[in-house]
């Protein structure tokens, strides 16, 4: 049997005025784990001088390179809330929180505060095998709230990014930053994008000179098949975006979505498959020199939104209300089709995907890749 060393007592019910080590757990999928970014500048400007150590799965580590307001990045894999661990029963649950090398990481560096941003049993479980005094977890969504030692409540019409937020409020922060994703792209990653969109519009013979066209990125996938929109209507609404917004498209995605590449590249010369092997980071820097995008409910609408583009987002059966994915999910910018409780029970048909991106991007305009001027449809570079 391990043996656990827990520091808690009653004193850890009052977090320290000045912690000195702080630990986020947030061991979720790479959208979960961008909505959560915003609570990272804000405990940076609520404790400058702490250590500030993020907590993820191995497979989101790349999402938070270079963000100021981390200490360091620990490759958290705990088998729970997420799609990448495989199995996730009980006992290996346990066995990884009582027996694995990155538990007893944890517990090796004495934090004074943690945060579980999802609020789970199993987070507070690690928590508390860490020795962590002070632990925030939340109240009303999937438990644990017994093992911390302050928690916020779940507000289930809460955008997720702005729920997180909360844990800096109770710390004592009073000015918290815009509850949008946050990644932070280097110069190289972003000439890396734009050389890419720029060998995919140099492949265009019909534009005209010196005209850029749209650059649209399009994310197919999503964690679960029933939340996606038909892989068909996608296969029949690029080739008519390619079309009729004069748009040249990457299509992005995981090594599950190469399928869906292949087929959305073969529909149109103006289409790039980038789905299968790249670097998440040049997926990141796609999006952010694009002008847009049409995405599932998936990390591409978050990464989008971190970036300020328009998002059109089309929401699989598995979703039953546009409004409540969007209290939840939604960004400024976006807009999104799908079923509705009381009002509509069919997802979004190609005709109604095709009207509502054309729309959506003509009303905002396009932004330019370099330094965020904006640039009318049809405009010269």
């Amino acid at each position: 049997m391990a043996r656990w060393v827990t520091r808690a007592g009653p004193a850890a019910r009052t977090p320290p005025a000045e912690p000195s080590l702080i630990f986020v757990l947030r061991n979720n999928d790479l959208g979960d784990v961008l909505v959560a970014t915003p609570l990272f500048e804000a405990l940076r400007q609520r404790f400058p001088e702490a250590e500030i150590v993020a907590g993820v799965g191995s497979w989101a580590t790349d999402l938070l390179r270079g963000n100021p307001h981390l200490s360091e990045v620990l490759p958290v894999d705990a088998p729970w809330f997420n799609k990448a661990t495989g199995r996730q029963g009980l006992l290996d649950r346990l066995r990884y929180v009582a027996r694995s090398g990155q538990a007893r990481e944890l517990t090796r560096r004495r934090f004074d505060l943690g945060i579980d941003v999802v609020g789970s049993p199993w987070g507070s479980l690690l928590l508390l095998r860490a020795g962590i005094p002070c632990r925030l977890g939340v109240r009303g969504y999937a438990g644990g709230h017994t093992g911390t030692t302050v928690s916020i409540d779940y507000r289930p019409n809460e955008r997720v990014g702005r729920m997180a937020l909360r844990f800096a409020e109770h710390l004592g922060a009073t000015e918290l930053p815009d509850p949008k994703p946050q990644i932070f792209l280097d110069d190289t990653e972003r000439e890396s994008a734009e050389s890419r969109w720029r060998e995919l519009e140099s492949a265009e013979s019909h534009r005209r000179a010196r005209e850029r066209p749209w650059r649209l990125v399009v994310a197919p996938g999503a964690g679960l098949p029933e939340k996606r929109w038909p892989l068909e209507r996608f296969a029949a609404l690029v080739p008519a975006l390619a079309t009729e917004l004069g748009a040249v498209i990457a299509v992005v995605g995981g090594p599950n979505d190469r399928e869906a590449g292949r087929l959305l590249a073969g529909s149109s010369a103006r289409v790039l498959d980038a789905t299968g092997g790249q670097p998440i980071r040049e997926t990141l820097a796609l999006l952010a020199t694009s002008d847009g995008a049409v995405t599932n409910s998936s990390m591409a609408l978050h990464g989008a939104a971190a970036f300020g583009k328009p998002v059109l987002v089309l929401l699989g059966p598995a979703f039953d209300s546009v409004r409540r994915h969007d209290d939840q999910w939604g960004h400024p910018g976006c807009r999104t089709l799908g079923r509705e409780i009381g009002e509509r029970d069919q997802i979004a048909s190609v005709d109604e995907a095709r009207a509502t991106a054309l729309e959506l991007f003509a009303a905002v305009g396009r932004r330019g890749a370099r330094g965020g001027e904006e640039i009318e449809p049809g405009a010269a570079r």
